[in-house]
């Protein structure tokens, strides 16, 4: 399946992702393509690996014609065989990183390379996890694929559940119906309290309104230090002990479509 984290900046949609894929991982659910598709490149970080090369560097070689692909070779062929080189490898997982966003002209042909190549390394994996930017770009310019789950990372803020209440009406609007939708209640940031009203903005279920599957989850995420501990020291969250509360948290999440 195809899992896209989306949510506002600084809600901890980061952590979610490499909690998420920690799950899968220890579900024995493998082998996975992680994507970092924000801007801020901060999965990798967060999964304790260093990002040397990602995919908006070849994209602007390509366009600015400043790569080095012999002239007999295609676009697609030197993107396929270059790619490979910005994937970085681990046990059971594979982490690619999208890289900065575009600048000004028009990156079309270019993308739509990307996004080929993408759909046909994702049939590799048995599941694609997807850290989305923090705005709606992502959904707007279709750069998501079309995900089998979307899940929604919230704190107690106002803004973070309109941020979310926009991104579906969006995600809608352009495919014409959602996927199962989970919401993930983040009290790594922000605290889960009733700041912003989440049951008058919306949300996910009886409590919150937002329009969404019956079988989207609502999953609460308390506090945990271990994370913060890892964090400051600058050390992969997937060290979290399997007795981690955030990690208890997610076990309700089901890793199977």
């Amino acid at each position: 399946m195809i899992v896209a984290v989306i949510g506002k900046g600084g809600v901890g949609k980061t952590t979610v992702a490499a909690l998420l894929l920690r799950r899968l991982l220890d579900a024995g659910e493998t082998p996975i393509l992680a994507v970092d598709a924000d801007p801020s490149n901060c999965l990798g970080p967060a999964l304790g690996l260093e990002i040397t090369r990602t995919l908006a560097d070849l994209r602007d070689g390509m366009r600015e014609g400043t790569d080095d692909r012999p002239p007999s070779m295609a676009k697609s062929d030197w993107l396929a065989l270059q790619a490979e080189d910005a994937v970085v490898e681990q046990a059971g997982f594979d982490l690619l990183t999208m890289g900065h966003s575009e600048g000004p002209g028009c990156y079309c042909f270019v993308n739509n390379l990307i996004r080929s190549h993408l759909d046909r390394l994702a049939r590799s994996y048995r599941h694609v996890l997807v850290d989305c930017e923090a705005g709606l770009e992502h959904l707007s310019r279709r750069t998501s694929g079309r995900p089998d789950r979307l899940v929604c990372v919230a704190n107690g803020s106002r803004m973070s559940v309109e941020t979310i209440d926009r991104a579906l009406t969006l995600y809608e609007g352009l495919n014409g119906a959602l996927p199962r939708v989970d919401l993930v209640l983040n009290g790594q940031v922000g605290g889960l309290g009733q700041v912003g009203g989440l049951g008058q903005v919306g949300g996910l279920g009886p409590d919150t309104g937002l329009r969404t599957p019956d079988t989207g989850l609502v999953i609460h995420i308390p506090w945990d230090p271990a994370i913060a501990a890892l964090d400051a020291a600058g050390r992969s969250l997937l060290e979290l002990d399997a007795a981690s509360v955030a990690l208890q948290a997610l076990s309700a999440w089901e890793v199977r479509p």
